[in-house]
């Protein structure tokens, strides 16, 4: 062997050894890398997870709040402080019974509000089981879920009555559709779900003394559409209105009538 490639041998040794350690050091640092960038992913993705379901549990608290189950324990909660009220009242003699009379009446108001908010919460059951009742249907496209609705229910004011009636109608067809006629009521005129009477007061009257307490009223062409007319539980009086809103929008109305 040459004399010249024994002087060389050490030195390529030395630079392949040199090269290993270089390319493990660029291989390790790399997997280091990998390694932090899949926490920082980790981290991110954990973050993201938390924010939702913190806006998801926000969404639940706020629509529990606004339940009607939530409203007619607080209204029963209040009831129970109006009772101790009142009879820590009546043990003091000398206490002034102007005061006494208000929180009675006070009190009379909120079970009548408990009275009323437990038949709108009866109302949404109804709905509920009609929902339920409805056949299966089977899907045929991919189930896209849809975002969230923020849903309240609001009083928009009273309707007052002095007919123990109601009737829902268009503005707008009472200048058009309404018939001014004698007032008279037919007791023996056949009542069915298919029975319309005029639109008109006589007829609004034996829409919901004829029938089972309600009836349509036709247009003056004879069809049904022109309103729908029905008696109240109560008689006369003023019955809160209340109105279920989707996103802002009225989606349904509410009048607790008895």
């Amino acid at each position: 062997m040459p004399e010249w490639v024994s002087e060389w041998v050490p030195v390529l040794q030395l630079l392949l050894n040199a090269g290993a350690l270089i390319g493990g050091a660029v291989i390790w640092k790399l997997y280091v890398d990998n390694l932090k960038a899949a926490s920082e992913v980790k981290d991110a993705t954990i973050q993201s997870v938390e924010k939702s379901r913190d806006y998801w549990r926000e969404k639940a608290e706020e629509l529990e709040k606004r339940s009607p189950e939530v409203v007619e324990k607080s209204l029963a909660d209040r009831i129970q402080i109006r009772d101790a009220e009142i009879t820590r009242f009546k043990a003091d003699q000398e206490f002034d019974k102007i005061a006494l009379r208000t929180l009675e009446i006070d009190k009379a108001q909120l079970e009548q509000d408990l009275f009323r908010t437990q038949g709108f919460r009866a109302m949404l059951a109804l709905e509920d089981g009609y929902e339920d009742d409805d056949e299966p249907r089977e899907d045929t496209e991919p189930f896209v879920e849809e975002p969230p609705k923020s849903i309240e229910v609001v009083y928009i004011g009273e309707v007052g009555v002095d007919s123990g009636q109601l009737m829902v109608t268009d503005p707008c067809y009472i200048d058009q559709e309404w018939k001014r006629e004698q007032f008279l009521i037919q007791r023996d005129q056949e009542h069915t779900d298919d029975t319309v009477y005029n639109y008109s007061y006589n007829g609004a009257c034996n829409a919901t003394l004829n029938g089972g307490g309600h009836g349509q009223l036709a247009f003056e062409l004879g069809h049904a559409g022109a309103g729908v007319a029905f008696h109240t539980a109560w008689g006369d009086g003023g019955y809160p209105v209340y109105a279920e809103k989707h996103d802002g929008r009225i989606v349904r109305v509410y009048v607790n009538v008895g």
